[in-house]
């Protein structure tokens, strides 16, 4: 227990001094810190820069000015791979694979610790398999991605972020798609793991 609160003390995203967009600044000096196991909901208008945020934290954007951290390490100088331990991400406009059952797709997330022709181990298989249970997705687990309603394709790729197992899970309008049981659902699910 006393290792857990320590690990909780050290894991954490910082945002320090950010400007964040393109050429134009569309957030201009952000400051954030969270700890693991808070909940951050950030809310804002089309266009005001949530996703672009989202791909400044992940380095795919440049900031323009300031710094983001985790664990106390910029990452500007983390690779692909480590930023994917670190956070797991779903985006609003995802691509769905083609062919890819839903099992697949949440077994993707496996795939951050493996190079990907390995076979997912017996414990790996048995994760997924809960998660889909937690999601409610079990009844769906072999039916391809395209045949999906529009919330339970969001709730197989919320899914795939979970089975990533990273500390930090972004979600970019994670209930857009969703009706109200779903929607508590997801809600109810990441307020647990973030517990």
């Amino acid at each position: 227990l006393q290792n857990l609160r320590e690990i909780k003390k050290k894991m954490h995203l910082k945002i320090n001094q950010a400007n964040i967009g393109y050429s134009k600044t569309l957030i201009l000096n952000a400051n954030a810190h969270l700890n693991l196991g808070e909940v951050c909901l950030v809310i804002g208008n089309n266009g005001v820069g949530k996703t672009t945020l989202i791909k400044s934290i992940l380095n795919q954007i440049p900031l323009l000015s300031g710094e983001i951290s985790i664990n106390n390490k910029n990452i500007k100088n983390l690779s692909v791979k480590e930023i994917a331990e670190s956070i797991a991400v779903v985006f609003s406009n995802s691509v769905i694979p083609q062919n890819y059952t839903v099992e697949d797709l949440i077994s993707l997330g496996k795939y951050i610790y493996y190079p990907f022709y390995f076979e997912l181990k017996k414990e790996d298989r048995e994760e997924v398999y809960h998660i889909m249970e937690e999601l409610d997705l079990v009844q769906y687990k072999n039916t391809f991605l395209k045949n999906l309603s529009d919330g339970n394709l969001q709730k197989a790729f919320i899914g795939r972020a979970l089975t990533q197992n990273s500390p930090v899970i972004i979600l970019d309008e994670p209930t857009t798609h969703l009706d109200e049981k779903n929607k508590i659902i997801i809600l109810k699910t990441l307020r647990k793991l973030a517990q």
